[in-house]
């Protein structure tokens, strides 16, 4: 950890979207939020953009990238059992109904043929292209699962090359400079190519380049190269690599970043427990102090700030870690120990703080 700057970077949502939410969580310790493509409008880019202008709060935008995406009609998901047929329609072609799909970015479906697999989010069901007409591909479910809007699709048998960028994205870069962002984030960047291409896109800007991909790891040192940080999502990451690669992947990864002097930031399943409970566990606790040890130059909340149940406290506890850290490496652990900075109820009682 660089011991005079550890980031923390927040992603907007939801759960924190009014200008009070903003600002509390910057002086909290947020340094930069992240506008994430991927759940959001360019309209969304534009309010937040001109937010951060007006009340010097800093915006950073978070490409969609190469990335396939589902879309369904009224976004309401469904599941589908083991063997069910259903349809993956072509949206230039056909009219979307209930049970049914598209794919984002809309070319994909002339790339996707007879044959893939493809598995609907992380954890969700995978379908086996059974046909394809001009209309339709038609689907058979190999395993069960709920069929969620705007969740990653995986193609577990075969390789497709997707573009670096989205039209959405391209739209994004157009805005950059009128809304002074400075920070862009590129989702499964695929190579230093898409980093130079973005650079040459865009002017004055810090490219943080995604790592969440088996091609990042095969790229890993040409793009730290070029890139002005690196994040390393684990949560898409264990979409293409072994769960139990994961923190061997992450150690390896800081470490090459610190062999460059670039910053690596950390992503996903920091607070999982925060989405929908009041307290952290102490698994969590000590993932993120180990990875502060291990070198990481900040801490990504994603769902923790966007969609959690308290986006506030998982900001601050993250402070309170990097500071106790700093005690503990200078062997001044226990000289704060009165220090009294979570607001978050729950937690002060959990704490044994006065309250």
């Amino acid at each position: 950890m660089n011991e005079k700057y550890f980031s923390i970077i927040a992603t907007i949502g939801p759960s924190c979207n009014s200008l009070d939410a903003l600002i509390k969580l910057k002086n909290a310790g947020v340094t930069v939020f992240r506008v994430n493509m991927s759940h959001s409008s360019i309209e969304d880019l534009k309010k937040f953009g001109k937010i951060g202008i007006k009340h010097n709060i800093r915006i950073g935008l978070d490409t969609e990238g190469a990335q396939i995406r589902t879309k369904l009609k009224g976004k309401h998901p469904f599941n589908i059992k083991k063997g069910d047929i259903f349809k993956i329609i072509n949206p230039k072609t056909n009219t979307l109904s209930n049970k049914e799909m598209v794919l984002y970015p809309l070319n994909i479906f002339e790339k996707i043929d007879k044959g893939f697999i493809l598995r609907l989010d992380f954890n969700g069901a995978c379908v086996r292209i059974l046909e394809k007409t001009n209309l339709e591909l038609k689907c058979e479910a190999i395993s069960s699962g709920l069929v969620n809007n705007n969740r990653g699709v995986d193609i577990l048998n075969k390789s497709l090359y997707l573009p670096d960028f989205t039209n959405k994205d391209l739209q994004a870069f157009e805005l950059l400079e009128d809304l002074k962002i400075k920070d862009v984030f590129i989702s499964f960047c695929q190579s230093k190519e898409a980093v130079n291409k973005l650079k040459d896109l865009t002017k004055n800007i810090n490219v943080t380049s995604k790592i969440e991909s088996k091609m990042s790891i095969h790229n890993l040192h040409s793009i730290c190269e070029v890139s002005d940080a690196l994040l390393i999502d684990r949560g898409d990451l264990t979409r293409e690599i072994n769960i139990l690669d994961i923190p061997f992947a992450q150690r390896g990864i800081v470490k090459v970043a610190n062999s460059y002097n670039k910053p690596c930031f950390i992503a996903t399943n920091v607070f999982e427990s925060l989405l929908d409970g009041n307290l952290p566990t102490r698994a969590e606790l000590n993932d993120i102090v180990g990875t502060i040890e291990m070198g990481a130059s900040g801490i990504v909340l994603a769902a923790e700030t966007a969609i959690g149940k308290k986006p506030l406290l998982a900001v601050e506890i993250v402070k309170e870690l990097v500071h106790r850290y700093r005690l503990y490496k200078t062997n001044l652990l226990f000289t704060d120990i009165e220090r009294n900075e979570i607001t978050d109820f729950d937690m002060k009682l959990w704490l044994n703080r006065n309250y």
